[in-house]
């Protein structure tokens, strides 16, 4: 199977040209044979934490899911897009939804783990653990950005059964050790296919004083850590070829079979105290 990643630019606050954008992106994805296109973090909006801490109040984000549900049917394919949701108490968290290409959404996902002052005075950091679905043969599970920077929330989706994590980003260019490291090592560590899609280094600066240094980069690792797929730093419609999910070992990974989580949690619960060297 073929994945999309559309690292492209997306116009700050301007919800119409961005679902074009998309539109236009998964129509080239799937005549390229592609399946599924994943764009970067809050590609519908554009990432601009600042500017969208004054625009939210007065924009109604509400029909963005079924708006995009709408491209993905126009264009029979699934799509893995991020954008801000409005939750029920009010708040409002950078959240990701993946959508097959009959329209259906099958997952949503908030974001757990937010990236600096900018985001964390805009938007809510979310509690729910992510959720796993199956689709076309892949378990495939959400993150967004700074959450997979983290070990835990890949090997919760893991040890769920999750074979394929799919990852939009909006990461700055001095950040290139998570693109070169980080996401291959996500993947090997927990048996699965990671795919991390930026914006392209050429963005514009945001509305609202919100600096942009991309890193582009996109990429697709696969379970052993191998990069089955690059982009570059310029605007790209990268298109991987996934292996078999069959080849992908998910849970059954030796990392996963192996590890001893009974004692890593007493290890967290000791109250011994540390030595000191003499």
């Amino acid at each position: 199977m073929r994945i999309a990643l559309l690292q492209v630019e997306a116009e700050p606050l301007d919800v119409n040209a961005n679902l074009e954008t998309l539109r236009a992106g998964a129509e080239a994805a799937r005549d390229a044979g592609a399946e599924l296109v994943l764009t970067p973090e809050l590609f519908i909006t554009g990432y601009a934490p600042v500017a969208l801490r004054d625009w939210l109040p007065e924009n109604d984000v509400t029909s963005i899911q079924q708006r995009v549900a709408q491209v993905a049917a126009s264009t029979e394919t699934g799509i893995v897009t991020s954008y801000p949701r409005r939750q029920d108490d009010g708040s409002i968290t950078i959240s990701a939804g993946f959508w097959a290409a009959d329209g259906r959404q099958l997952l949503s996902y908030d974001k757990v783990h937010l990236w600096g002052e900018e985001e964390r005075t805009t938007f809510a950091a979310a509690d729910a653990p992510a959720q796993v679905v199956d689709w076309r043969g892949w378990n495939v599970g959400l993150q967004i950005c700074y959450d997979i920077e983290f070990a835990e929330p890949a090997r919760h989706l893991a040890s769920r059964g999750a074979n394929l994590v799919l990852v939009p980003t909006a990461i700055d260019s001095t950040a290139h050790y998570v693109p070169d490291i980080l996401i291959p090592a996500r993947a090997a560590e927990n048996g699965v296919v990671v795919a991390y899609a930026d914006h392209p280094a050429s963005a514009r600066v945001a509305a609202g004083g919100d600096p942009v240094s991309f890193a582009g980069n996109s990429l697709v690792a696969s379970w052993d850590g191998s990069v089955l797929g690059r982009a570059g730093a310029d605007s790209q419609l990268l298109i991987v070829e996934l292996p078999s999910p069959d080849s992908v070992p998910g849970p059954e990974s030796n990392y996963l079979r192996d590890r001893r989580g009974e004692l890593y949690a007493a290890w967290a619960e000791s109250d011994l105290p540390r030595r000191t060297a003499p």
